[in-house]
């Protein structure tokens, strides 16, 4: 999904398989019923006694995990990363198939706050053979336990991989395939002269759940890795026309956008070779000078969604 543009309700899709280009009007999916809204912030704010304005300032990123009840509704669990501590809550979400919201206490209505005693700060999460997990500070793991009264235990699993081999990388990811977990690190610097932000590098790891260690991963083999704002994907290059062995990245740099509609230079977008540890750029990375919003990654697969 391309970043959209001022005064407009049209957002673009840029398919990677096929090349073309989509749009649709959110604002007629909107009114047709198709969206499912999401609880206030008020709960999130109350948290952080931030009086912010605009949510993108105050939540860094929202996690999507989507459950089958029964033939006739959906629900979805969404985790929101907020906060100058990167604090984590989490909401319940359900619809019937024709889009109307079904909500009630702790689905839908508000954001429950995770507990967190040891103050970690949360960069990612994943769910992974049916258990969620997260990623901290420089790359530790812990796991998360969602129970009935509607709070959420979180459990140490691991310390994070040797910093002298990981460094201080700019963003993490937490991203799962159908065989492993993997721990996705980012390098780049910023540009403040013209706002922008340059990645240079990726490191991948996987979780050894044997030996309850990071193993450093070069070869990603026949799957691509795509991150960046929202879910992090994993996904065979034998269902989607693309490089294997490769991450596709987009910018995910809020730093300088300071009010909706206002052009930042979020460019940061490319594929990085895991074989030849070099960036390409991608078709769409250079469409304007600077995005009104950052471009991310969708997919209408029901196996990957």
């Amino acid at each position: 999904m391309l970043s959209e543009k001022p005064d407009t309700d049209i957002r673009h899709i840029f398919d990677l398989c096929d090349g073309n280009r989509y749009h649709y009007n959110c604002l007629q999916l909107m009114e047709n019923g198709n969206s499912i809204p999401l609880p206030p912030l008020d709960t999130i704010r109350r948290e952080v006694a931030d009086r912010e304005e605009y949510w993108f300032r105050l939540v860094h990123k929202f996690i999507l995990f989507k459950n089958v009840l029964d033939h006739d509704q959906l629900s979805f669990l969404v985790m929101a990363i907020f906060g100058p501590m990167n604090s984590l809550a989490f909401a319940r979400v359900a619809s019937d198939r024709g889009g109307a919201a079904l909500n009630g206490r702790g689905q839908g209505d508000e954001w429950i706050i995770v507990d967190n005693p040891n103050n970690w700060k949360f960069k990612d999460v994943a769910r992974f053979q049916g258990r969620l997990y997260g990623f901290c500070d420089n790359g530790t793991l812990v796991r998360f336990e969602l129970d009935p009264r509607l709070s959420a235990g979180v459990q140490f699993i691991a310390s994070q991989p040797p910093e002298q081999d990981v460094g201080e990388p700019q963003k993490l990811y937490l991203v799962e395939s159908l065989e492993n977990l993997y721990g996705v690190f980012r390098y780049g610097y910023h540009v403040p002269s013209e706002k922008r932000h340059v990645t240079i590098s990726f490191l991948v790891y996987k979780f050894n759940f044997n030996a309850f260690t990071w193993e450093e991963v070069t070869d990603l083999e026949d799957h691509a890795v795509f991150v960046g704002d929202g879910n992090s994907w994993c996904i065979p290059t034998s269902t989607i026309n693309n490089k294997s062995n490769s991450i596709y990245f987009v910018d995910d740099n809020w730093e300088w956008q300071m009010y909706p509609g206002v052009a930042y230079g979020g460019r940061d977008v490319g594929v990085f070779d895991m074989a030849r540890r070099v960036i390409q750029s991608l078709p769409f990375g250079k469409d304007n000078p600077r995005f009104h919003s950052r471009p991310n990654w969708i997919t209408l697969s029901p196996k990957y969604t």
